[in-house]
């Protein structure tokens, strides 16, 4: 999920080609079987995605390029609404999550060993199975195609990199090879030298560990992990072929004069307030949803703003339809957390949540809307509330015909009487 510079296809990533080879199978077996599924996803994520596509599809006649335009409207359904479905109907326990989850964390964990590569031998070691990407100073990518995807694929995974590190349920040699990913997930973080990832990985950590979700002991287990991991880095960083900033660096760096090259951070905000000027222009018609777009009615750059990218591509509609369906994942996500589940699922439920609201932070500062990595934690969590949804049905089920065979059977005393 985080290797987007592997491209087995010039048009799809890995995880592109392994989505769409599990739905093609998915839906050759649901026809063979005639099976009936039901992802149950909320109604109001559901007509959150249909107000923004109306919005997407209002602005098509406006865009420069429209054809591109509905290209990323279908991006953005085969990203969201066919993934959450599809992972709804094959995960279908807490234990088909918990493989995913982990399936999930080993990606980025490679990405991040292969960002410790190119600082011991130099940014193009990996470039035999990568397509060509950029050459950043001081920050790595990994397998991915920008320093901000390797932070933010890294940052969003953290809390359940985490909660697999510090779980009861791992014992023996899997503990420490979740640690060992965990030190990896954290080291991705920091050699990309993404300021927002930062601040969204440490914000998630902060809230995990003051949940109370793990216990002292292994708090200081794992911490102990991070810390052997940082001083490697640190070494790894003296003796590598590419150097990188440190976290305080790159974040005194990022925040420092406008008129220093690297200070990006006082540019994101201007950037925002241009699109923002544009939207206030024509606030009901976006230009279109496409990257080529949003940069010519922007001059060349896009908005790194998920929300107010969307609103200038697709108008109000568009944005208010993501405002509902991130308000509808945010009340799967308490709605679940509430509800009388194993202690196990609940950490779990906690874990994805606070992994989506590090998307939310990221999605302030990287145009992260059509990107897999960033929606994850809904595409899991949703399969947690479709299971507990089939286990409430059988309930009723078993209950009713209990209740029916106790009331056949009373009629059958009556009538003996």
């Amino acid at each position: 999920m985080a290797a987007g510079a592997i491209r087995p296809i010039p048009q799809l990533d890995l995880s592109d080609c392994l989505f769409l080879g599990s739905l093609i199978t998915a839906v050759f077996t649901v026809v063979l079987r005639s099976a009936k599924v039901d992802p149950a996803l909320p109604r109001l994520f559901i007509f959150g995605f249909a107000v923004f596509c109306l919005g997407a599809v209002f602005s098509l006649p406006t865009s420069p390029h429209a054809a591109d335009a509905a290209g990323a409207l279908t991006r953005f359904a085969y990203t969201t609404i066919i993934w959450f479905g599809l992972g709804a109907i094959l995960l279908r326990n807490r234990r088909h999550v918990e493989i995913a989850v982990a399936a999930w964390i080993l990606s980025v964990a490679m990405s991040g060993l292969g960002a410790i590569a190119q600082v011991l031998f130099g940014q193009g070691v990996l470039a035999p199975l990568t397509i060509p990407v950029p050459t950043f100073f001081s920050r790595q990518v990994g397998l991915s195609q920008h320093p901000n995807d390797l932070g933010g694929a890294s940052a969003i995974v953290v809390v359940p990199a985490i909660l697999f590190a510090a779980s009861r349920i791992w014992t023996g040699a899997r503990r420490y090879v979740f640690m060992g990913l965990l030190g990896l997930v954290v080291a991705g973080t920091a050699v990309s030298g993404s300021v927002t990832a930062f601040g969204a990985a440490a914000l998630g950590a902060t809230i995990w560990l003051v949940s109370g979700r793990v216990g002292v002991k292994r708090w200081i287990v794992v911490a102990a992990a991070l810390a052997l991991m940082s001083v490697a880095l640190v070494l790894i960083n003296q003796q590598g072929a590419s150097s990188v900033l440190s976290p305080i660096d790159r974040v005194s760096i990022t925040l420092g004069l406008s008129t220093t090259p690297l200070a990006t951070g006082l540019d994101r905000l201007n950037l925002d307030a241009t699109a923002w000027n544009l939207v206030v222009r024509n606030p009901l018609i976006g230009v279109g949803l496409d990257l080529g777009s949003i940069a010519d009615v922007m001059g060349g750059v896009d908005v790194h703003n998920m929300f107010l990218f969307t609103w200038l591509g697709a108008g109000f509609f568009g944005f208010l339809g993501l405002v509902l369906m991130v308000v509808a994942l945010i009340g799967s996500y308490v709605g679940e957390y509430r509800k009388p589940v194993p202690h196990a699922e609940r950490s779990l439920i906690l874990a994805l949540g606070i992994s989506f609201l590090a998307f939310l932070i990221v999605a302030s500062g990287q145009p992260v809307l059509f990107i897999r990595y960033g929606w994850a934690p809904a595409a899991l969590l949703l399969p947690l509330r479709a299971s507990r949804l089939r286990r409430e049905q059988a309930n009723r089920t078993t209950a009713l015909a209990n209740s029916q065979v106790g009331a056949n059977m009373a009629a059958r005393r009556a009538t003996e009487l």
